[in-house]
């Protein structure tokens, strides 16, 4: 697997001072890999559209699979960055032990976290093709194992966690995570096939009222989806039973 060069700086080269060099090619890679796929992207275009000399993708990058792994690495910083606080209260819910109504709205509120970073980042907009070709099999294996690593399989954890609080399931039950993979997905279509979600809604644009009508549907969805799960979960006496019990915390009358 290639080596990737994070914080690599040229003292007394042509290339860089700083990281601005860098980024640059990081942002014409995301481009023209999103665009074109991994094999048919040459590291030449790439250096071209980043106004840098072929070398420096060398320099900074070690080789091609080493600048495909650094745009990967670059959309799981700025993925953190937007959703980790969110991410980070829901999980503080699940092992607090929170209630059902708490513990819908820590998962509503990361869907309304990614729903807004996708439609009003900029830099959202510019992965739609290179995350769309690595969700579809294409460029190295490493990328689409840094990607899973670092950024789907933490947000799986916490939401499964809280569907599987719902239903009375394990969290890595098979239901629970198909159940969760479904209600994660209610957005994607409007983000990775926006062409035809807009021309069925005849609207040119995912405006800001538009977002927000996305947003209220999604959490309406979500949550009657989730006391529906409820109501399954205390329908079933020896399903319920795996619930997590609250502590209860003991009496003057209890200990004697």
């Amino acid at each position: 697997m290639a080596r990737v060069a994070k914080h690599r700086h040229a003292v007394d080269t042509g290339y860089a001072r700083g990281e601005e060099p860098r980024a640059r090619i990081v942002t014409a890679a995301l481009k023209m890999f999103g665009e074109r796929g991994f094999e048919a992207a040459s590291t030449r275009d790439i250096a071209t559209f980043a106004g840098v000399n072929a070398p420096a993708l060398q320099y900074y990058f070690d080789n091609k699979e080493g600048l495909y792994l650094a745009c990967v690495e670059h959309i799981v910083k700025h993925v953190w960055e937007y959703l980790g606080d969110s991410v980070a209260a829901a999980e503080r819910a699940v092992a607090e032990n929170r209630s059902d109504a708490e513990l819908i709205d820590a998962y509503c509120t990361i869907q309304e976290r990614q729903a807004h970073f996708m439609f009003t980042s900029d830099e959202a907009a510019n992965w739609r093709l290179f995350m769309a070709r690595l969700q579809s099999g294409e460029g190295p294996e490493a990328g689409f194992k840094c990607l899973t690593d670092r950024v789907a399989t933490q947000m799986s954890k916490v939401v499964s966690a809280i569907v599987g609080r719902m239903l009375g399931r394990p969290p890595g039950d098979e239901e629970t995570l198909v159940r969760t993979m479904m209600l994660s997905g209610q957005m994607h279509i409007f983000h990775f096939a926006r062409r035809t979600v807009l021309a069925k809604l005849n609207w040119d644009t995912i405006d800001a009222n538009r977002l927000a009508l996305l947003k209220r549907v999604m959490r309406e969805n979500t949550s009657v989806l989730l006391r529906a799960m409820t109501k399954l979960r205390d329908a079933t006496p020896t399903v319920h039973s795996m619930q997590p019990k609250p502590i209860k915390k003991k009496t003057l009358a209890s200990r004697h």
